[in-house]
């Protein structure tokens, strides 16, 4: 029967049309409308069977869709905007437009699903309905798919009409932690009139927020609680939240120390900081800000990786310890990709963190743009909706709206487990920074905001009035702050060297202990060896499976391959070299830690680290299966995501030390899109913030005739971003040399650097790269590899020609040396670019004392690979020109036609081995 019949409709008006389509819908499949509509509707047909008059009164079934069209779109009439005061209630949210025009306001209705109300009028249940979702808090969470967290979020909200009955003295707390937010900006701004500081002015309220988060999540489980934000109100949250010093924070201001010839360090709203706090009710719990360049949103996933290590670390297996707490900009959060790859490893098994709280730090503007101009949805917040996640919209002049979102939001995270996001509708009373005339760009606004009062003023009369505070009172406690602020200044102006550093939490001692390393440490002999007979034990372990696991029969094949290369004196090749780092690794009890996309199986079908049963689709963890004493080993499959995995993995690997962490590119340049994070983060996160990473970047690397996009890992780049022995650049040629550079990662003593990996593709199978127990058993990692061919003195003396090269073209100038008998021609492979090998290559210009003629030989593009980096340093050893043997320079990294690449490969090779003469390079 259709729902007009008996005049029965479930709306009227302009929307009557669509509802009464979707009901339709509803009637036919209910599953085919999202859970907000389903229960909307099965209100509806609950009201038509409870209703007093019996088979249902068409009035109680309108009052019900009234009820849910208030919960569903209340958020778009609600009093958010600071600056334009509260806004009238539109007509669709009338009674009249949804065909309760003639009901008498007196009349009693018994709401169905509203738990707090059994039975009221109609006017009081209208007001209630706008208090709680038209009031100062706009509630957005009618999309989400779980029932039992939509009607939590309900009861929550309608039980208190999102208007909390604090009391005076939780009142008085949130007015100190509102007065110290805008005192600190205020003196800042008298004192230090011109500098920077990126001021959190329009959006004060942000500082109680954060103090009620920490008090709530103290109060519920939360140990720590790991935070991110761009410099918007950072050098306010360090001091007003986190406990740093005033007199720290004035000492930064003042910029009374600094090393001459040393550009380490960063501005002060981009540092990180660690504390321990009591909050609001007196609990303690730990806090941790992570640094963050102005890259806005890059920390994102950084934070998530941290948090996930430090649950693992914590045996926070509930993931209720540990609490991620991201604040973003309204244009960045809608506007920055990262944003939405970070959201988007929420909900993975491997990256989940247990719900991030994300904080929208709303100035309704971006730098000089408009929100007209930076977004295409209604709210910053809607890009949320990927991972459905509710978002409560709240006026920032209202402190305790805000407070209470705060509980909310704690609460929801703590037993649900999934992200929620708070928008803090604001403003921002200067600038973009406090040099910045904004007026130029948005007058309108400024004019209003010039005239419009803080919201400690607000708020500081509002108690005034409620009896909570006398003025004299008032005044006295915005007194004492200016005062206490005062007297940091004069402190360190009198004496800078008595301010007592900041301490941080035992808790945060090992990932933020710090010593800056000498050269000569990187290069120290590690023991990374492992006997034949331990790895060949091992060897075994990860190539058995279970007597009941079907295993594909392409894979048996491999298995069984595997344990050939185990037998006699060892012939084990690239993907097996690296299984058995892990493995090694794992059974001494070092987490390993490897992410990227296809990482199970490998992009070149190589790994095969975890197999699939063949009937069942079972997995089976092959590097987890060596014994009960065992770390664990995580081999995974990421997102498509480049950057956001990245900084996961980067920020994962600085909050435990003691684990092998690894990011593999599914092709080497495919780690373009992670730029940002190598060039901020990864590369220079020690001289910035003395933060160490110990971070793995495997790129596959090769001119193989696939083209531009599957040639370069773009090592250039990397090399480019070395200096002061910030990072490792590695292109290991051998199977062991690849087994000892990862396990030199974790066995070099207090050397907690960056290792990026050139790794090969087509050499993953050949024979030319495999080795003995002997290379894994005798020696560790070595920086060159010289020619085995002329290792005695006397024929070392008979060479003319040295080769320098890098990588898989050793192997093409190799066999077309053995091919053509040139025999005063030696070619040795440079393992390591940096740190540079400057003593071994010294060692090699005595060894091969006679050479006439040095090359460097490359199959990269003049102006890419190494070639620009080491032709000065081989100068500053050799002293005479260097030849070059590569491709010409060029804006692409390769042919696009296989034909065109092996004849350009083949003059390359022939060349160097002096076959053919070179060309002059033309001077550009």
């Amino acid at each position: 029967m259709s729902v007009t019949e008996n005049s029965k409709t479930v709306a009227q008006g302009s929307n009557a049309a669509y509802i009464e389509s979707l009901y339709q819908d509803y009637k036919a499949d209910p599953s085919s409308l999202d859970q907000s509509w389903q229960q909307f509707f099965a209100g509806y047909e609950l009201a038509l069977q409870t209703s007093p008059e019996g088979s249902g009164s068409s009035e109680e079934a309108r009052v019900e869709a009234f009820v849910n069209a208030y919960r569903r779109l209340g958020h778009l009439h609600a009093n958010l905007n600071p600056l334009t005061g509260k806004p009238a209630i539109g007509s669709e949210m009338q009674p009249e437009a949804q065909g309760l025009a003639g009901v008498d306001p007196s009349r009693e209705f018994h709401p169905a699903n509203i738990a707090t109300i059994e039975k009221a009028s109609f006017e009081n249940i209208h007001n209630f309905l706008i208090e709680t979702y038209c009031g100062s808090i706009g509630a957005d969470f009618r999309e989400i798919n779980d029932i039992e967290i939509v009607t939590w979020l309900q009861d929550k909200m309608e039980s208190c009409r999102n208007n909390p009955d604090f009391s005076s003295d939780y009142k008085k707390k949130i007015h100190k932690h509102l007065a110290h937010s805008e005192g600190f900006e205020k003196f800042l701004q008298s004192r230090f009139l011109g500098q920077k500081r990126f001021s959190i002015e329009g959006l004060e309220s942000l500082i109680p927020m954060l103090q009620v988060l920490a008090d709530e999540a103290a109060g519920n489980s939360g140990e720590e609680l790991c935070l991110g934000m761009a410099h918007r109100g950072r050098l306010n949250v360090l001091t007003n939240f986190m406990g740093k010093s005033s007199e720290l924070m004035l000492k930064e201001f003042e910029q009374s120390e600094f090393n001459t010839f040393d550009i380490d360090g960063d501005v002060k709203y981009h540092l990180g900081f660690a504390s321990e706090i009591k909050t609001i009710s007196d609990r303690s719990i730990r806090l941790r800000l992570l640094p963050n360049p102005s890259h806005l949103e890059a920390v994102n996933p950084v934070v998530e990786g941290y948090v996930r290590c430090r649950q693992k670390l914590l045996a926070d297996v509930n993931r209720q310890k540990v609490i991620p707490l991201l604040i973003h900009g309204d244009a960045a959060f809608i506007g920055q990709g990262i944003v939405a790859e970070t959201l988007n490893l929420s909900r993975l098994e491997n990256y989940e963190t247990g719900g991030t709280i994300h904080i929208i730090a709303n100035n309704q503007i971006g730098f000089t743009t408009e929100p007209s101009d930076y977004k295409s949805s209604d709210y910053s917040a809607d890009i949320a909706k990927v991972i459905r996640a509710p978002v409560l919209h709240v006026n920032a002049d209202d402190p305790e709206g805000v407070a209470w979102t705060a509980m909310l939001a704690l609460a929801y995270r703590q037993k649900f487990g999934r992200d929620i996001v708070i928008d803090v509708v604001g403003y921002r009373r200067h600038g973009h920074n406090e040099t910045d005339e904004p007026a130029f760009t948005q007058p309108k606004m400024y004019n209003i905001i010039k005239s419009h009062p803080t919201v400690n003023n607000k708020y500081s009369q509002q108690l005034i009035d409620e009896g909570v505070y006398t003025k004299e009172e008032v005044k006295s406690i915005d007194k004492k702050i200016r005062s206490e602020l005062q007297a940091a200044l004069e402190f360190i102006r009198k004496d800078p060297s008595k301010v007592k550093p900041a301490i941080a939490p035992k808790a945060f001692a090992k990932s933020m202990a710090y010593r800056k390393v000498e050269k000569k440490e990187m290069f120290a002999t590690s023991k990374t060896m492992i006997n034949k007979t331990a790895l060949t034990k091992i060897g075994k372990q990860i190539c058995e499976t279970p007597a009941t696991f079907n295993v594909n029969k392409k894979l048996q094949r491999l298995l069984g391959n595997r344990k050939e290369m185990l037998q006699g004196e060892g012939s084990i090749d690239w993907p097996m070299a690296e299984l058995l780092a892990f493995a090694t690794l794992a059974a001494e009890g070092f987490d390993v830690r490897l992410s990227g996309q296809d990482c199970r199986r490998g992009t070149f079908s190589s790994r095969h680290a975890v197999l699939r049963d063949s009937q069942t689709g079972e997995r089976y963890e092959t590097l987890n299966n060596l014994g009960v004493d065992q770390a664990k080993v995580h081999i995974i499959d990421s997102p498509l995501s480049e950057a956001g995995v990245v900084g996961f993995e980067f920020g994962y690997s600085v909050a435990d030390r003691s684990s092998l962490v690894c990011w593999e590119a599914q092709y080497g340049d495919f780690s373009n899109g992670a730029q940002i994070l190598f060039d901020q983060f990864l590369v220079a996160c020690e001289a910035k913030w003395k933060q160490l990473s110990s971070l793995v970047l495997l790129l596959p690397h090769g001119h193989e005739g696939s083209g531009p996009e599957h040639s370069s890992a773009r090592p250039e780049r990397f090399l480019q971003l070395c200096g002061n022995n910030n990072i490792q650049v590695v292109i290991p040629a051998t199977a062991a040399q690849y087994f000892h550079v990862l396990r030199r990662q974790l066995y070099r003593k207090d050397v907690h650097k960056p290792l990026v990996v050139m790794t090969p593709k087509s050499l993953l199978r050949s024979s030319d790269v495999v080795s003995s127990f002997d290379q894994f058993s005798k020696k560790g990692f070595q920086e060159i590899l010289d020619d085995s061919v002329f290792e005695k003195k006397s024929a070392a003396e008979k060479v003319k020609t040295l080769v320098l090269c890098t990588g898989k073209i050793f192997y093409d100038l190799q066999k077309k040396r053995d091919e053509n008998k040139v025999k005063d021609l030696t070619i040795v492979r440079v393992e390591q670019l940096y740190p540079f090998p400057q003593v071994a290559l010294e060692e090699l210009k005595v060894k091969y004392k006679k050479v006439d003629r040095i090359v460097w030989c490359q199959e990269e593009p003049y102006n890419m690979g190494a070639w620009t980096f080491v032709q000065p340093r081989l100068w500053g050893i050799w002293d005479r020109d260097i030849e070059y043997v590569g491709r010409k320079g060029s804006g692409t990294t390769a042919e696009g036609s296989s034909k065109a690449h092996l004849a350009e490969q083949e003059r390359i090779i022939t060349v160097a081995l002096g076959l053919k003469k070179n060309k002059k390079k033309k001077k550009s």
